[in-house]
């Protein structure tokens, strides 16, 4: 019988007492905090995948190890170990996530999952620091080219934290300083998760240290009653994820309190769906894009769509063999500015190709984010108002950038 399968982890190597460990990270919030793994852990953990029987899995180790016995009890002893931890596709798993689920759905509202950790809990120190991104970016700079009659329609912000992305940040959201009362920010986001469906919706609102932004539910009313699937299977998804509750801490710092409504759309890794081929072939996908504009046509008041996106993540962290430097960086700023051109003209399906063209080896998390935010916005057009990478001290480049969309209002369809 095959023991049972690790689930997906967020894998950082570390050090434990001068030995050689290794960090599991979880994407789903199932757990309090990391969960150290020692190396024969580790080892032992990576042929967990849910094919092995114990007998293999003990001769897998060997060979690895150079010979070294796992015996059956010590087998036995690490994957109870590991699932006392929900590291493991098990029922107690199940049963862990059904907890957090039932939690989620009973919340009044969405909690600021990262605050005093990833920003100041404190609304005044928040405020300083949001204010300090926006005043050092300045004012927007004019575009020749705007036509008199178009208007920002939305934007492509980082969801890297504000230590590395701050002055991106700025660079993005300073083009919304004069957003209207009233305005629906359908703010689309990456599900690091991966659920098993393309786009995950809630009728919570997200909760920031001034005020709660309430769901526009109007809005979100339409877009499910146009949707043929259920965007809300996986709702507890929002409860952890850091790429929209970013964004609405900069939404909610611009209007100072008055009006505004979001509608929280995260986005699956659409690979899963359609490989190397276009979303536009995937009926979940395609169906619920045209669910949205037909939302946002319907909607009668000002809506602006924003994506909370980062682009290439390469070097040793996320599994390249080529370490951090120089050559690595230019690589990737490369073939993120080369997808941006594709941005820049408002072509969704040229963006997806050409960050698939090698299989998507630069790890862009952001694609099918911004892929959706671009067919939402169609006919569209896009300006890269800055760009820049941060480095994961794990051994990693993150890429990131600031572009602003604006254009002809979309018809329904």
């Amino acid at each position: 019988m095959p023991v049972p399968k690790l689930r997906p982890l967020d894998l950082v190597a570390a050090e434990w007492n001068g030995r050689q460990a290794v960090f599991a990270r979880d994407y789903e919030g199932l757990l309090p905090s990391p969960v150290l793994l020692p190396l024969p852990v580790f080892l032992i953990a990576l042929f967990l995948d849910g094919r092995r029987d114990a007998l293999e899995v003990q001769a897998e180790y060997a060979r690895l190890t150079g010979g070294e016995i796992l015996s059956r009890s010590d087998l036995e002893r690490v994957i109870e170990d590991l699932d006392t931890h929900h590291l493991l596709e098990t029922p107690r798993l199940e049963e862990r996530r059904r907890e957090i689920e039932a939690a989620y759905r009973a919340a009044p509202h969405r909690p600021p999952a990262h605050a005093g950790v990833s920003y100041p809990a404190d609304p005044g120190a928040l405020e300083a620091a949001l204010g300090g991104f926006l005043d050092a970016a300045g004012p927007p700079a004019p575009d020749p080219q705007e036509s008199s009659g178009s208007g920002i329609r939305g934007l492509l912000a980082p969801h890297i934290d504000f230590h590395r992305g701050g002055a991106t940040y700025g660079r993005a959201y300073r083009w919304l300083r004069d957003i209207p009362d009233g305005t629906c920010a359908v703010v689309v986001g990456v599900a690091h998760a991966a659920p098993p469906a393309p786009y995950v919706l809630t009728t919570k609102g997200y909760a920031t240290p001034s005020r709660v932004i309430d769901v526009d539910r109007p809005l979100l009313d339409a877009v499910a009653s146009r949707y043929p699937f259920d965007a809300f299977a996986h709702e507890a998804v929002h409860r952890t994820e850091h790429s929209i509750e970013f964004q609405v801490l900069f939404l909610d710092h611009l209007t100072q309190g008055r009006p505004l409504t979001i509608l929280p759309v995260l986005c699956s890794s659409f690979e899963s769906w359609c490989e190397q081929g276009s979303p536009s072939q995937v009926s979940r996908i395609e169906s619920f894009i045209a669910a949205l504009r037909g939302a946002i046509a319907g909607a009668g008041r000002p809506v602006v769509v924003i994506g909370g996106v980062d682009l290439s993540h390469v070097g040793p962290r996320f599994g390249d063999a080529e370490a951090v430097g120089p050559s690595l960086a230019a690589a990737a700023r490369a073939g993120d500015l080369a997808c941006l051109d594709r941005v820049a003209a408002g072509d969704a399906e040229g963006f997806w190709a050409a960050v698939m063209a090698d299989g998507n080896r630069r790890r862009v998390c952001g694609l099918s984010a911004t892929y959706t935010v671009l067919r939402v916005l169609t006919p569209v057009r896009g300006r890269v108002v800055d760009y820049g990478q941060g480095e994961d001290p794990a051994g990693g480049i993150v890429g990131f950038a600031a572009c602003v969309l604006d254009g002809e209002h979309p018809s329904d369809g």
